[in-house]
């Protein structure tokens, strides 16, 4: 009897992408699950066919395999010099070479951007980093198989995970050694999948990492948080945690290098005449002194209200930049004051040429009759 299509038995289209087979697969496996059907004698059979075609198109050498031979695809017709050499072990010392599976996998990098306010780089902070990552499943401790059981090897690469076939062309026999159909280069077969891996190994887990960020850190500073990544498979190294900083916009300042930038702007007689005008900073509010005639956009420097280095500590300066704030409108007197201060500075304006400005007795009477 000839096997069924996998893609059918999996129930996606040939041209699915490996995220869809998958998927395909994991809910499969968790509906046949022998556990889940102990009454059904036909599920476990069906499990059995749901994980070989998933074995099969989960691996890019192995699908593209099937997608060109369908089931007759090499396997393993031509031996394995590994089991010819196990083999001669095995006559004269009574042992064997351990031709284990696939060699250890490192697990993935993972990286988590967080933002800062001012405030925190100013202080530090103490951050709990929120990180989805692939973990050693707990139940079955990364071994794939239900508590109890144990991956078999696999009686199709004799454990070695990869199998040679030989193809004869028109330009003569090729051999190739690609990965074992049957276990999926594992080397291993998994007859009784984790309940909770559901053979996977690891498991996706969303985990919360404290973190202590020092004060001065600057946009793009990476700090490496090592083995907290994904976890590595047969021995391989856990990867890491990369946690890039970004640092939120701040209503009043801006961040130049360890130095902050605030924007002021302060009307005519306060920038001629000299003013205190009592500020905001990052540590509480602060006393400007504003010196008489004081240009605009000129700035002033308040030494040690900055952000710290973070390497030496030492903080930079706040710069206050000062502008012209102007009025929306003007009242007679105070477009008669302005008017006489011109004709005072020597400033003639063409608008008034024809007309004095009103005296200050002149002012007082139009003011009073105007309450009247």
């Amino acid at each position: 009897m000839r096997k069924p299509d996998y893609y059918e038995v999996l129930g996606v289209d040939r041209g699915a992408s490996q995220e869809e087979i998958k998927k395909a697969y994991r809910k499969l496996a968790r509906q046949y699950h022998p556990d889940v059907n102990k009454d059904d004698p036909e599920a476990e059979e069906k499990f059995k066919l749901i994980n070989e075609a998933y074995q099969v198109l989960s691996d890019p050498e192995s699908r593209a395999l099937y997608d060109r031979f369908g089931h007759d695809a090499p396997s393993s017709s031509v031996s394995d010099p590994f089991e010819t050499v196990e083999g001669l072990f095995q006559m004269f010392f009574g042992g064997g070479v351990s031709t284990s599976p696939r060699g250890a996998v490192d697990g993935a990098d993972r990286r988590v951007d967080i933002t800062l306010t001012l405030e925190e780089v100013l202080h530090g902070v103490e951050r709990e980093i929120e990180v989805e990552r692939l973990r050693l499943c707990p139940r079955c401790r990364g071994q794939g198989a239900e508590p109890g059981t144990m991956p078999e090897r696999c009686p199709e690469c004799h454990g070695s995970g990869r199998v040679r076939f030989t193809q004869t062309t028109i330009l003569g026999t090729i051999t190739r050694v690609v990965p074992c159909q049957r276990c999926h280069g594992e080397g291993e077969i998994i007859r009784t999948p984790c309940r909770e891996c559901h053979g996977e190994r690891r498991v996706l887990r969303r985990d919360r990492l404290p973190l202590t960020i020092p004060p001065g850190v600057e946009e793009d500073t990476v700090f490496v948080m090592r083995g907290e990544g994904d976890s590595g498979l047969r021995g391989g190294s856990n990867g890491n945690l990369y946690v890039v900083v970004h640092l939120a916009p701040h209503p009043r300042f801006k961040r130049q290098g360890n130095d902050l930038v605030t924007q002021l702007n302060l009307s005519f007689p306060q920038l001629v005449l000299g003013d205190e005008i009592e500020i905001e900073t990052l540590d509480g509010k602060y006393t400007l002194e504003v010196p008489e005639l004081t240009e605009p956009n000129s700035e002033l420097v308040i030494e040690g209200l900055g952000l710290p280095d973070s390497r030496t500590g030492k903080r930079g300066n706040l710069r206050v930049r000062l502008g012209l704030k102007m009025p929306k409108k003007l009242t007679d007197a105070q477009r008669n004051l302005l008017r006489q201060y011109a004709e005072a500075s020597g400033i003639r304006l063409k608008k008034y040429a024809d007309t004095e400005p009103a005296g200050f007795f002149e002012q007082l009477k139009r003011t009073l009759k105007r309450e009247e």
